[in-house]
């Protein structure tokens, strides 16, 4: 049997096992789509056109296409086993085709003739940023950001730790060093500056992300009391962490002589890109109560003073980088990143001013305040009856095709900014602090774009009082990582950081039920 893909104009053949899906045998080609349920024929976003030798359309596929998708070869890729030979073409770029926008601008810093260089790096759930920075001058020469493609095994952590769990565990090692390895080479051909002169790289990401770059066994991260492998500082080579691709780059590969350390973390579920955000804002110098919120794939928090820091991790959701959300995606160019509507009438911004293609977690923001601003959704969250059934359309795609926010993605947003704000709202609590004790608030997300605060207010995530002491700080993580490398006694501060860190769960809290249950309301 043999499967042909094409894609952007360019074609992939290779021999199909019928005892496997048509999205595990993608993934093994390395050809990325993205399935944010991690392959549960939910999200409808592995979808694909199968021309000839189409599948028999499941249940899944007969709720989200229509009749004449159906007939035209449209099926979810995660639910289809081919078993004759069939073509199949993948219409659009997906997002990862397009460079994710970063949160530093760096293309016009002069260089600086430092001794040395190096590079911190974020492991995000949705992206990975990358950042070259000088030894001696500590300025930023240079940052690369993409997408982290084991979104193909799911958006969330809870899917990858299942994934790794049943199989995947050595695909999705590879798949992230396949990624960093890639980065690296761009951030080195772009910045211009000599491999050999990299000394030393700094990685923070959360728990999971590192388990999977490690390659431990996440078992015991799905399953109580949820104990990680290592949490602790770990330190290795460049040559050693990239082995596989270096042989497989050959001739071409980066020489890289750099040491390699992966930040500590916290906990299971609050990990080194959270520890790392503390430095980056310096936690470890404040007097007075601040908080730190980091709206990701996992909604992450922290309060505290420099002697004592409460942390949490809060079920958010996807929803904050594009996952779930049925035209969601990540900060690419073309993504709509802001939405106003005055009498049904939208003005719809896009990242790069690209012609639109979907939605960026703070176009997800935004469009659910102004649906609630326009009372085209009520404060229990139902989208008003005429968008009920096909959603409300905030632009079209360059072939026609309506982007639309559906009520779905209303209860997703809810969801998760509930989760947030009640997450919030027990620090507090536990921290016995009120809102007038809070010296400052960060809130930190590689969003790649900068978010409105007043909005974020305004759908109820953070509270209003809040307002005037919050400052969005941007990917706080890969921060904390370069000022890890670049900073006398950062090691210090750092572990000091963790020692000074109590985790407060919160699954069983009654007090963050019931703030769970109050804050999904628009007020």
């Amino acid at each position: 049997m043999e499967i042909k893909v094409i894609r952007l104009e360019k074609e992939q053949v290779f021999e199909g096992k019928p005892e496997e899906t048509l999205l595990s045998q993608l993934r093994e080609q390395g050809i990325y789509i993205s399935a944010a349920c991690g392959g549960k024929g939910r999200c409808g976003k592995c979808k694909v056109r199968m021309i000839t030798g189409a599948t028999e359309p499941t249940e899944a596929d007969r709720e989200l296409f229509s009749e004449e998708e159906l007939a035209e070869g449209w099926r979810l890729s995660c639910l289809a086993y081919p078993k004759k030979d069939c073509r199949i073409v993948i219409s659009s770029a997906d997002e990862s085709e397009f460079a994710v926008v970063s949160e530093h601008q760096t293309e016009h810093l002069e260089k600086t003739g430092d001794s040395g260089y190096y590079i911190g790096i974020d492991i995000g759930t949705t992206t990975i940023a990358l950042e070259l920075v000088g030894k001696d001058s500590k300025k930023a020469l240079g940052a690369v950001t993409t997408i982290n493609h084991q979104r193909a095994y799911g958006a969330d952590v809870i899917s990858r730790i299942q994934a790794s769990n049943e199989g995947a565990g050595e695909a999705l090692k590879e798949s992230i060093r396949n990624d960093l390895y890639a980065g690296l080479k761009r951030l080195m051909a772009e910045s211009g500056i000599e491999p050999k002169l990299v000394e030393r790289i700094g990685i923070a990401g959360n728990t999971t992300m590192g388990h999977l770059l490690m390659g431990f066994s996440c078992e015991s991260l799905g399953m109580y009391p949820f104990t990680p492998v290592d949490i602790g500082t770990i330190t290795t080579t460049f040559q050693e962490l990239f082995d596989g691709q270096i042989a497989a780059d050959g001739q071409a590969a980066l020489a890289l002589e750099a040491s390699v350390v992966l930040l500590p973390g916290i906990s299971t579920y609050v990990g080194a890109d959270i520890a790392a955000g503390l430095l980056s804002c310096g936690f470890d110098e404040v007097e007075k109560p601040c908080m730190l919120i980091d709206l990701g794939t996992n909604g992450e928090m922290a309060i505290g003073t420099k002697d004592k820091i409460l942390v949490t991790s809060t079920a958010a959701g996807p929803a904050f980088e594009g996952g779930n959300i049925s035209w969601g995606m990540g900060s690419v160019p073309g993504a709509i990143c802001s939405v106003s509507i005055e009498n049904g009438q939208v003005q719809a911004a896009t990242i790069g001013e690209e012609p639109p293609i979907g939605l960026c977690g703070t176009g997800v923001i935004e469009t659910a305040y102004e649906l609630v601003k326009e009372e085209l959704v009520d404060e229990t969250g139902m989208l008003d009856e005429d968008y009920f059934d096909d959603g409300f359309e905030l632009a079209k795609t360059p072939d026609g095709e309506p982007i639309v926010f559906t009520q779905k993605d209303v209860r997703e947003i809810q969801l998760a900014k509930s989760a947030v704000r009640a997450g919030a709202e027990t620090l507090l609590k536990r921290f016995g602090v009120t809102y007038e004790e809070i010296d400052r608030v960060f809130l930190a997300g590689g969003f790649g774009y900068r978010i409105d605060l007043e909005k974020t207010v305004g759908i109820g995530m953070l509270p209003e009082e809040l307002l005037e002491k919050t400052t969005a700080v941007g990917n706080s993580s890969l921060g904390g990582s370069v000022k890890y490398l670049t900073t006398p006694g950062a090691e210090e501060r750092l572990q000091k950081l963790v020692e000074a860190s109590a985790e407060v769960e919160l699954s069983s809290d009654k007090d963050f039920n019931q703030f769970y249950t109050d804050y999904m309301f628009f007020e």
